[in-house]
């Protein structure tokens, strides 16, 4: 939601206690904030200046201004203030305001910019009539680490016409500034014009998160910056319009909302044969059509999924075809290295007589899944090529740093088109829900299903080879691909998926996944015990469930690092099709 800032700036006309009334006026329609501009008159302008006793006239004494500063406070709505000047800063921040504006005319004045920079609060720089070179040492006189810096965008030109605004260049200054900052207008279009809300409106849509307007109690006194105020009813009817249009340009961005995907469920055409097919027969684009249908199947199948696939079983006309109708095949991929970051070789940590990757290794197998193991090609992982040889296991060793990438070179020699992708931290993974998983998969047309609801450590994904192949395709940055689950989860808009069903019994919130010594020493007693019935690779969830419901898991507590899983999962979907 945007935050609309009411600038009352000089509309108090020397006045401190109409101040104090505008602000609860701004209060009263809506506005987020208010802005109030701090000067003294010989630290603005020169005594020779011809408008040097018209400010000193204009200006505030301090106990006024602290009067002014505590009332407005009272209200519940923050407080900004345009410092023109060191004396400014040096009183008004006694006061602890909310955040510091520093003005057009003080944009190259880094003796200030330096000294605001010390108290760790918000600051917007006003960028009219303003170089991308001064915005730029302005910028690097700030500390980033303690302060949120907003360029604002917008100049006053009593008023200033739209078509001087140049809303483009909100555009620029996000090109050459990306989210070092945030971004906000100034919006100085004549209050008396009717068309003064659609600049905001359209300031909007470039994604800003600031409106400033100027706002009095009226406009026909022509009291200062009258030009671009608007009146309290007015400033109410700006922010109420404001608020609910930003309704339209934002909400849920990375996925459709509950009401859009009803709407796709209710209109995508399913694929539906249009005669009769028999068990190994080829399906052409001459024998399909589209149509809506009711179905319980999740998704439409793609037209390009059917090339070259022959039908397992035989289909009468009127079939809606899924891909489990087609003859398909899995693999288990297991990735794992030893470098591991967080604990140290742990796929050669020993439970018993076995390594953890033997553990899992074994596991896989005596479900009779198909299996390869991709590491990188480091020295230290030579260990784990021996294991996995030992284990008959085919290995394949790739790059380090993109894991995608060593999936897929080594899958290229296998024709399987699913893909089940396993990390050396869960060797608790269920076969019998990896099967469901993959039905799952097949049954709803999908390009990834998950396991979410089971414990971590024991739940896979899979994955169509073709959605690999197009985040490697498409992806901006693949060296986070060790966490390629966010590749998906970040990108819903690109991709079918789903999340496998799971029995009421075997939900559960347990972690269960081998990160650290805790973690490590929980997974232990439960495959040691596992070892004395006899079951060291073959139990299953009901056993897991059981044995910690009687032994209750250690918890380790960790620390809220926002910045620990940043990872660049943008994909470009022109990089595709060019």
């Amino acid at each position: 939601m945007p935050e609309i800032i009411a600038e009352i700036a000089n509309a108090h006309q020397g006045n401190p206690n109409t101040a104090i009334k505008l602000a609860k006026a701004a209060k009263i329609s809506g506005a987020h904030s208010v802005k109030f501009q701090i000067y003294f008159a010989d630290d603005l302008l020169t005594k020779k200046h011809s408008r040097y006793i018209h400010f000193k006239n204009q200006s505030f004494s301090q106990k006024q201004w602290g009067k002014i500063i505590k009332s407005t406070k009272k209200l519940n709505i923050k407080v900004y203030c345009d410092i023109l000047g060191i004396k400014a800063f040096n009183f008004i921040k006694k006061l602890n305001i909310d955040g510091y504006k520093i003005h057009t005319s003080d944009i190259s004045n880094l003796k200030l910019i330096k000294q605001v920079s010390k108290e760790g609060k918000k600051i917007f720089l006003s960028c009219g009539g303003v170089k991308l070179t001064e915005i730029y040492n302005a910028i690097k006189s700030i500390d980033l680490s303690k302060n949120k810096v907003v360029l604002l965008h917008g100049f006053q030109s009593y008023p200033t016409r739209i078509m001087d605004t140049n809303l483009w260049r909100i555009n620029k200054l996000k090109k050459e500034f990306k989210d070092l900052v945030e971004y906000g207008f100034q919006d100085h279009i004549a209050g008396s014009d009717k068309k003064n809300l659609y600049v905001s409106l359209i300031a909007l849509g470039f994604g800003i998160k600031y409106i400033e307007k100027h706002i009095t109690f009226d406009r026909k006194k022509k009291g200062i910056d009258y030009y671009s105020s608007l009146e309290p009813k007015e400033f109410q009817s700006f922010v109420k319009i404001i608020l609910e249009n930003f309704k339209s340009l934002y909400g849920k961005t990375d996925d459709f909302p509950e009401q859009e995907k009803n709407y796709r469920k209710q209109t995508k055409k399913m694929m539906i044969l249009n005669k009769s097919k028999r068990k190994g027969q080829l399906v052409y684009d001459k024998d399909v059509e589209f149509k809506r249908e009711e179905t319980l199947c999740k998704e439409p199948l793609d037209l390009n999924y059917i090339k070259n696939k022959r039908l397992r079983y035989n289909l009468n006309k009127g079939s809606i075809l899924r891909k489990i109708d087609f003859e398909f095949s899995t693999i288990v991929v297991v990735v794992a290295r030893t470098q591991s970051k967080r604990l140290h070789k742990k796929a050669l940590i020993k439970i018993g007589n076995e390594t953890l990757i033997e553990h899992l290794f074994k596991r896989i197998k005596k479900a009779n899944k198909n299996i390869i193991f991709c590491t990188t090609k480091n020295k230290s992982d030579d260990i784990l090529e021996r294991i996995s040889k030992k284990n008959k296991v085919p290995v394949f060793r790739g790059s380090e740093k993109n894991v995608l990438k060593r999936i897929l070179d080594g899958l290229k020699k296998y024709k399987n088109n699913i893909v089940i992708r396993v990390t050396g931290d869960d060797i608790l993974v269920d076969p019998s829900y990896m099967d469901l998983a993959t039905e799952y998969l097949l049954e709803n047309n999908l390009d990834y299903v998950d396991h979410k609801r089971l414990p971590s450590g024991t739940e896979t994904e899979i994955f169509d080879k073709e959605t690999l192949k197009l985040i490697y395709d498409t992806g901006k940055d693949l060296n986070d691909t060790e966490y390629l689950t966010n590749y998906i989860t970040d990108n819903k808009l690109y991709f079918k998926i789903g999340s496998a069903p799971v029995e009421e019994k075997h939900r559960s919130n347990l972690r269960l996944t081998i990160d650290n010594k805790l973690d490590l020493q929980n997974v232990t007693k439960f495959i040691l015990e596992m070892g004395k019935k006899n079951k060291l690779h073959s139990y299953n969830l009901d056993d897991i469930i059981n044995f910690y419901s009687k032994n209750k898991i250690k918890k380790k507590k960790f620390k809220n690092n926002p910045n620990i899983f940043k990872f660049n999962t943008e994909l470009e979907l022109n990089k595709k099709i060019k």
